[in-house]
């Protein structure tokens, strides 16, 4: 080989590597979870098998811990292509499509997979074409995020338990099921929520156990109460302009990310598992079985009346008609 034929090699080689750098990108994941959370663990694996899979051509950066805001923050940030990716629940539906708020409702749901039903099915993808049409962000996938559990710094059996205590809420349907529980709801964001509790500027709150745990707020409430009172899930939320523009590699973008929420599917039983047996081999928090039904008793009219003003138009017998076909 003379030396015109290697520096014309040598050429080629440098225009196929600068093709690939040019066409390479890095997509911004963000979320409030934390980052030691199981959910933004899965995001991790994501980052990984999209990477591989792509042979580089697509890659993420995940910013956790709520660095970019909060989650109304980073739907506009996601609506207007600052960011690409946003990891989060549900709850989130009542900034960008608040006629399906009711689907993160208290006791809305029999059961986990009757959550899912509804959110892979036929509603779930009318909530996504909502988002759509208004704000140019759709739901990717729908993954396992478990039960919401209260805490507080003294037992929670019963609703008159929370009688008088400032009580961290999400939404205001949440806030009208707390206060007829007797708490007294307000809002905060989740970054400022361990300093809220630790202070005692406020007495309880409600979120998965993971979120507690990754957020320490066992170690500043004494009582982890099982209620149950959702089932939540993750929702990876995507800038529309950017499904277009993945192209051929739209095909790998979905199957590694449901490959990722498989995986959390199973990691999440396993992470509670753990993350209960510390807590309880730490002895900093309690966990209590309460009255379920009498929570659920004492929500649903709440639910009722605040979906027929506030959510889509027979919304909850549509929900009802999922447990029914399940």
């Amino acid at each position: 080989m003379n030396a015109k034929t290697k520096a014309g090699l040598g050429l080629t080689v440098g225009l196929m590597l600068m093709a690939s750098a040019a066409t390479a990108r890095t997509l911004t994941l963000g979320t409030v979870y934390g980052a030691r959370d199981v959910s933004t663990q899965a995001m991790e694996h994501w980052s990984e098998a999209l990477s591989e899979a792509t042979e580089g051509r697509w890659s993420l950066s995940i910013v956790p811990g709520g660095t970019l805001g909060g989650d109304r923050e980073m739907l506009q940030q996601l609506s207007t292509g600052e960011i690409d990716i946003n990891l989060s629940s549900p709850v989130v539906m009542q900034y960008v499509a608040p006629q399906y708020q009711c689907l993160e409702a208290e006791y809305i749901y029999d059961s986990e997979e009757q959550g899912f039903a509804v959110w892979r099915g036929d509603i779930g993808k009318a909530a996504s074409q909502a988002m759509k049409d208004a704000h140019g962000i759709e739901i990717a996938a729908v993954g396992r995020r478990g039960a919401r559990l209260v805490t507080a710094n003294k037992p929670i059996l019963k609703p008159e338990d929370l009688a008088g205590l400032k009580f961290r809420v999400t939404n205001n349907l949440r806030s009208e099921v707390f206060a007829a529980y007797g708490a007294q709801p307000a809002p905060l964001p989740l970054s400022e929520l361990y300093g809220a509790l630790r202070q005692g500027v406020f007495d309880a709150q409600e979120n998965p156990l993971s979120t507690i745990f990754s957020l320490r707020f066992h170690e500043v409430q004494s009582h982890i109460s099982e209620t149950n009172h959702i089932w939540t899930y993750n929702l990876v939320l995507t800038n529309s302009d950017l499904m277009e523009e993945l192209g051929e590699d739209r095909a790998a973008f979905e199957s590694t990310l449901n490959e990722s929420l498989e995986w959390l599917y199973t990691a999440i039983d396993e992470e509670n598992a753990r993350i209960r047996a510390e807590i309880e081999a730490s002895g900093s928090a309690v966990f209590d079985k309460p009255d379920t039904k009498a929570f659920r008793d004492a929500a649903r009219p709440i639910l009722a009346a605040y979906a027929e003003q506030s959510c889509a138009p027979g919304l909850l017998d549509a929900v009802d008609a999922v447990a029914a076909s399940n």
